[in-house]
C-alpha cells in the first residue's frame, strides 16, 4: 500500500470565495480511500502560491527529509493548489522526486513519466501564473487610479487615521497627533534642530526614530498631496484629505534641512602632511594645505601653505617638529596624574549614585518584552502592516539590548572609573610617544581633541585660542610655580593670557586677530 501526504492550500481571497480547506481535504481523503492509499500526514496552509517560501510548505519539506524513502506521494486537488509559479514548480517536482515522492493532482492526473505530459503540466501551471500576473496588474492599476484621485492607500501616516468616506472608500482624516505634527514643522521652521525636537518629544513620552522623523518632515502628504508613481516619472496630485500644515511652512522646513545638511566626503590624509587643515594661517585664519614644489636643481620640498592670502609658507619637517615639541611640553608629573585620577574618580562616583537599581531595569525589560509580544499579536491579527511591525519591533529590541547592557554594567566587577583611568592617564603620561607612533588619522584625532580651535602658524610663531579644558587645568596645576608672568604654559606655543588665567571669573576664548 502506497503512503501519501495530502496538502490543501487557500489564499485569503480564495477562502472568501468559499474554496475552503475542508472541501479540499474531504476530496483528497475520499480519493485515498478509493485508491487504497494510506494517508501518512496532512498539511494545510493559508498562503499565496507565488513561490514555495511558505511556512507550512517548508515544514512539509522538513518532514519529507526526515522520512526520506518512506513517503510515495504528495497529493493535491489541482496543480494551482501546489503552485502558481511554472519555473519553481518544475524545480520543486524534481527536488521531491529526489526524496522518492511523486506529486499528483487528483483532479488533473498526469503520468509525468510520459514526456508529452510535461507540456500539459506546463499549461496547468501557466494558467494560474498568468492569472496571478493579470490580477497583480489590475491591482497596480487600481492603486494608481486611487492615488490619481487623491486617495492615500495603506496605513495612515502619523497625524492621520484610516477612515471611510460617504461612498465607503478609503480616506485619511486627522487624529489627535495632528497637533504634534504641526508643532514639529513650525518648530523646525523657527530654527530648532531635529535632534532638539526629538529629545523634547521623547521626554514627553513620544519616541520617533531618526529615520522615521526625517521621512516624516519630507512627506508632502502633510500639505495635502499624494505621490503617484508611473513609468514616466513620479508626480504629486492634490489629495482628498485635509492638510495639517501650509505649503509655505513645509518649504521653509525643506530649505532649513538642505542648508543644514553637510555632505561629508571621505578624506584620505597623507602621512607626509599630517597637519594639513589642522593648522591655520596666522594672517587670515584660513586652513593651511600641503604640497610639494621642485627647486631649480630638481629636488622636491614639501610645504604647508595658505591658498587664501598666500602669506604663509612653512616647511613641513620644521612645522611637524614644532608640533611635536609642543606635545613634549605636555608631559605631566606623578602628583598631577594623581590629581587627575582623584578628579575622575570623584566625578564618576557621583554618576554611579545616579544609576538605576536592577529591579527598575528588570521592570523595563519585562515591559519591552511584553510590547514585542503585543505588536506580534497585532501583526498576526492584521491590525498593523509589515513596515510598522518591523519598525516597532526594531525599536523595542534595541531598547532591550540597551537595558540588558545597563543591567550587565551594574554587575561588572571592574568599576567604571577604572576603565576611564586606564586609558586617560596612560594617554596623558605617554602623549608624545603615542602621537609619534600613531597613524596619520589618529594623530589628527589627538591634535583635534587637544586643540579644538586649531593652531595658528606663521614663520616666527605659533599660537592657539583654546586648548582642551581638562588638559589646560592639569598643566596649569602641574606647572603653576613655573608659569611666567603672562600666564603662559608653553615655550613653543603662545596662548592668550585671558585663557590661561585661572580664578573665580569664567574663562573665555579669543578669536584670532586678523592682520
Amino acid at each position: 500500500m502506497k503512503k501519501a501526504i495530502i496538502m490543501a492550500r487557500v489564499s485569503s481571497d480564495e477562502q472568501a470565495k468559499g474554496y475552503s480547506l475542508d472541501i479540499q481535504l474531504n476530496k483528497l481523503k475520499e480519493h485515498c480511500k478509493k485508491e487504497d492509499i494510506k494517508i501518512d500526514n496532512v498539511f494545510q496552509e493559508d498562503h499565496s502560491a507565488k513561490n514555495f517560501n511558505r511556512p507550512e510548505f517548508k515544514r512539509l519539506l522538513q518532514y519529507l527529509r526526515v522520512n526520506k524513502g518512506k513517503i510515495d506521494l504528495l497529493l493535491v486537488c489541482s496543480w494551482d493548489r501546489f503552485s502558481r509559479n511554472v519555473t519553481e514548480s518544475f524545480s520543486m517536482i524534481a527536488r521531491l522526486k529526489s526524496y522518492g515522492v511523486e506529486v499528483q493532482a487528483i483532479e488533473q492526473p498526469l503520468d509525468l513519466k510520459v514526456p508529452e505530459n510535461l507540456m500539459i503540466l506546463a499549461v496547468y501551471l501557466s494558467l494560474p501564473d498568468i492569472d496571478n500576473q493579470r490580477r497583480s496588474l489590475k491591482i497596480k492599476e487600481g492603486v494608481r487610479a486611487a492615488r490619481l484621485s487623491g486617495r492615500w492607500l495603506g496605513l495612515a501616516p502619523f497625524g492621520y487615521k484610516n477612515a471611510r468616506d460617504e461612498n465607503n472608500k478609503p480616506i485619511i482624516v486627522q487624529n489627535e497627533n495632528a497637533a504634534i505634527v504641526k508643532h514639529i514643522f513650525l518648530s523646525i521652521a523657527k530654527g530648532k534642530t531635529q535632534s532638539e525636537i526629538r529629545e523634547v518629544l521623547k521626554n514627553n513620552g513620544l519616541f520617533i526614530p531618526e529615520s522615521s522623523f526625517g521621512s516624516m518632515i519630507r512627506n508632502r502628504v502633510y500639505i495635502g498631496e499624494i505621490l503617484v508613481q508611473s513609468e514616466k516619472g513620479n508626480f504629486y496630485v492634490k489629495g482628498l484629505h485635509q492638510p495639517i500644515i501650509d505649503e509655505s511652512t513645509f518649504n521653509k522646513v525643506q530649505a532649513s534641512f538642505k542648508s543644514s545638511k553637510r555632505i561629508i566626503k571621505a578624506k584620505c590624509f597623507s602621512d607626509e602632511y599630517p597637519l594639513r587643515s589642522i593648522i591655520n594661517c596666522d594672517y587670515c585664519g584660513y586652513k593651511l594645505t600641503g604640497s610639494a614644489s621642485k627647486s631649480r636643481n630638481g629636488n622636491k620640498h614639501k610645504y604647508y601653505h595658505c591658498n587664501n592670502c598666500g602669506k604663509v609658507r612653512l616647511r613641513v619637517d620644521d612645522t611637524n617638529k614644532k608640533v611635536e615639541a609642543i606635545l613634549n611640553e605636555m608631559q605631566i608629573s606623578k602628583p598631577a596624574q594623581k590629581l587627575y585620577e582623584l578628579m575622575i574618580i570623584t566625578l564618576l562616583e557621583k554618576r554611579k549614585t545616579n544609576k538605576r537599581s536592577p529591579n527598575s531595569i528588570n521592570k523595563e525589560i519585562i515591559l519591552n518584552e511584553n510590547r514585542i509580544k503585543n505588536i506580534q499579536d497585532s501583526f498576526a491579527d492584521k491590525l498593523i502592516d509589515f513596515d510598522s511591525y518591523c519598525q516597532s519591533k526594531s525599536r523595542y529590541t534595541n531598547e532591550l539590548v540597551s537595558l540588558r547592557k545597563e543591567l550587565a554594567g551594574n554587575s561588572s566587577n571592574e568599576s567604571e572609573y577604572q576603565k576611564f583611568l586606564k586609558t586617560g592617564i596612560n594617554f596623558l603620561k605617554n602623549l608624545p610617544n603615542s602621537y609619534a607612533a600613531s597613524p596619520v588619522n589618529i594623530k589628527r584625532d589627538i591634535l583635534g581633541s587637544i586643540f579644538p580651535e586649531n593652531i595658528f602658524f606663521s614663520e616666527k610663531k605659533c599660537r592657539t585660542t583654546k586648548i582642551n579644558e581638562a588638559v589646560r587645568l592639569i598643566l596649569a596645576t602641574d606647572k603653576g610655580s613655573t608659569q611666567n608672568k603672562t600666564g603662559q604654559l608653553f615655550k613653543n606655543l603662545e596662548l592668550p593670557g585671558i585663557v590661561e588665567s585661572i580664578g573665580v571669573e569664567p574663562t573665555t576664548s579669543c578669536m584670532p586677530c586678523k592682520r
